[in-house]
C-alpha cells in the first residue's frame, strides 16, 4: 500500500536512475488507558479518542492513525507522521498528557512512544546461520548473503521501455548494486511455471493483475548483505516522479 509524501526532506538516494529513494519509518504508539464505566450502557467513542488526539499533536499532524487493538481497559493506536524530525515533538504533546470527554468525571491518561523497526538485526541473522547445522558459510546462499523483499511495486521496478507493470530483474539488480556487488537477483512471479509446480502465488497482493511483487538479491560478499540490511532497517522505500511528486511504501 503506498501512501502520498507531501515532505522528502528526510528521503536518501537509493537509486535516482529510477526516481527510488529510502525515507525513515516515522510511527508512533500511542495508548489511551480508559476509566472503569459505571453507568449502564455508557461507552466511550473511539473515533472521539482519535479525533482528540488529532488536535493534541497540532500543527503537527498524522498522516495515518488507526486502531490498533481496543479493550475495556485501553485504547491503543498506530500513528505515523511525516518525518522522523516531527515523532519528538509529537511524543512532547501526547505522552503523559490525559483527556477529558464531555459526559465523563474520570480523565483518560495517554502514553506514547516511538515504534521499534520490526527488521532483523545482525545478531538474528548470524544466530540463524550459526545455529543451523546443515548450512555450510563458505557456500553462497548458505550464509547470510541475500535479501529477501516482499511489497515491492511493479511499475516502480519496470524498465523505463519496457512492458509497464511487468518488474524487471535488471531494474532490481541495478537499483541494489549500490550497496554492493550481486552474485544473483530472483523475481519468482516471472517464472509462471514455479508458480503451478509449488502451488503459490508470489504476488503479495492482486487485484486486476500483479501490483506487489516479493524478490531475492544476493550478494557476492557479507559486506553488501550487511550494508543493505542497515540501510534498509527503519526504511521505506519512495517514488519520486518527474513532476516532483512523491509516494512511498513499506518493504519487508
Amino acid at each position: 500500500m503506498t501512501s502520498i509524501v507531501s515532505d522528502t526532506a528526510e528521503a536518501v538516494d537509493l537509486c535516482p536512475e529510477y526516481n527510488l529513494y529510502l525515507k525513515p519509518i516515522a510511527k508512533i504508539t500511542v495508548s489511551v488507558a480508559l476509566p472503569h464505566l459505571k453507568t449502564p450502557g455508557k461507552s466511550i467513542s473511539n473515533w472521539e479518542v482519535m479525533e482528540r488526539l488529532k488536535s493534541m499533536v497540532q500543527p503537527e499532524q498524522f498522516s495515518s492513525l488507526r486502531i490498533s487493538k481496543s479493550t475495556m481497559d485501553f485504547i491503543r493506536f498506530e500513528g505515523e507522521v511525516e518525518n522522523k524530525s516531527a515523532v519528538k515533538r509529537v511524543l512532547t504533546k501526547l505522552d503523559g498528557k490525559s483527556i477529558k470527554l464531555s459526559g465523563f468525571t474520570d480523565i483518560l491518561k495517554i502514553r506514547a512512544v516511538e515504534n521499534k523497526a520490526d527488521f532483523p538485526t545482525r545478531h538474528d541473522w548470524d544466530s540463524f546461520f550459526r545455529d543451523a547445522k546443515d548450512m555450510n558459510e563458505t557456500v553462497p546462499g548458505e550464509r547470510p548473503d541475500t535479501v529477501h523483499l516482499e511489497g515491492l511495486p511493479c511499475k516502480w521496478f519496470s524498465p523505463k521501455d519496457g512492458v509497464p507493470d511487468r518488474p524487471s530483474e535488471t531494474v532490481l539488480r541495478t537499483v541494489f548494486q549500490r550497496f554492493g556487488k550481486i552474485r544473483n537477483v530472483d523475481i519468482p512471479m516471472l517464472d509462471p511455471y514455479r508458480e503451478e509446480m509449488t502451488g503459490k502465488n508470489f504476488n503479495t497482493f492482486s487485484f486486476g493483475g500483479h501490483l506487489n511483487f516479493e524478490g531475492y538479491v544476493q550478494y557476492q560478499d557479507h559486506t553488501g548483505f550487511v550494508r543493505a540490511m542497515d540501510s534498509l532497517r527503519g526504511m521505506k522505500l519512495m517514488f519520486k516522479g518527474d513532476d516532483g511528486k512523491a509516494v512511498a511504501c513499506s518493504i519487508k
